[in-house]
């Protein structure tokens, strides 16, 4: 097994265009109609039309980022011999050896299973971190999780089972080589 490369999923971008394009109508919808839909819970038409706004840009930034999805086939992760490439198209990519993963271990955060990769050397992570905002994220992670990698098989061509089994068999097969 040379090397594992994971992309992110059209699929799973194209239902988020759908549900996306849904709820930007919902909410110009109910912008434009909100002296009309009078509710037991809302009985203001401003409020009506602050609900449509809200939505409208909230969902179109969803629409945006699954139309750029759907164009653009991402590289989310590699798994080779050397190790796992977490955001490979970044510049500053993340290559973490087999040698400082301990192993992999799942948590579930409202019916959302995320994989973390356990490190025997977290702080080490933390501090390589130049990015202010992914050096919080990554001690966020590592304070409430232990681990500053968390991965999501939610974008990805591949699910949970399948991700944790493909980094698992990896782990096993060149951990004994580093």
């Amino acid at each position: 097994m040379a090397k594992i490369e994971i992309y992110s999923s059209k699929k799973k971008s194209f239902f988020l265009l759908i549900v996306s394009l849904l709820f930007v109508i919902g909410g110009i919808w109910m912008f434009m109609n909100a002296e009309n839909l009078n509710s037991s819970r809302l009985k203001s038409p401003i409020l009506i039309k602050a609900i449509g706004i809200i939505s409208v840009l909230f969902f179109s930034l969803s629409l945006y980022i699954s139309i750029r999805q759907l164009v653009k086939n991402k590289l989310l992760l590699i798994v080779d011999r050397n190790g796992i490439i977490i955001n490979p198209k970044k510049n500053s990519f993340e290559l973490i050896n087999w040698k400082n993963i301990e192993g992999f271990s799942e948590i579930k955060i409202q019916s959302q299973k995320m994989l973390l990769i356990d490190v025997n050397n977290p702080d080490f992570w933390i501090q390589k971190e130049t990015n202010l905002i992914r050096k919080k994220m990554i001690q966020y992670n590592f304070k409430e999780y232990g681990s500053p990698f968390c991965l999501s098989a939610v974008s990805m061509q591949i699910n949970h089972a399948e991700l944790m089994k493909v980094l698992n068999e990896n782990l096993e097969k060149y951990k004994k080589q580093a």
